[in-house]
């Protein structure tokens, strides 16, 4: 409740402790939300294409699925199981998390 006193009314903050000087023109208001994502001033460059580049995709996508198919991939659980109700009248008197 500073400031309601008598005399001239003043500002609550310094303004020069924020960059401006007494007197000197504010910054325009934005009345917009900054773009997401700055402008490109290039074009990508575009893929390189021919027989080489087929080979190793396919060598590529082989040696993936052939490391899924090993007995050591482990997959994610999914999170129902994980981030459920922990009461046990929920799953039928069975334990709630199992690890």
């Amino acid at each position: 409740m500073a400031g309601r006193g008598r005399g001239r009314s003043a500002l609550s903050f310094n303004i020069e402790a924020v960059g401006f000087g007494k007197g000197e023109a504010l910054p325009e208001t934005v009345f917009g939300p900054p773009p997401l994502y700055p402008t490109t001033d290039f074009k990508a460059i575009p893929l390189k294409t021919g027989e080489d580049e087929d080979y190793l995709l396919a060598l590529k996508q082989e040696l993936r699925n052939a490391m899924r198919s090993t007995p050591y991939f482990v997959t994610r659980k999914d999170d129902d199981q994980v981030a459920g109700c922990f009461c046990s009248h929920c799953h039928g008197g069975q334990p709630a998390l199992t690890l």
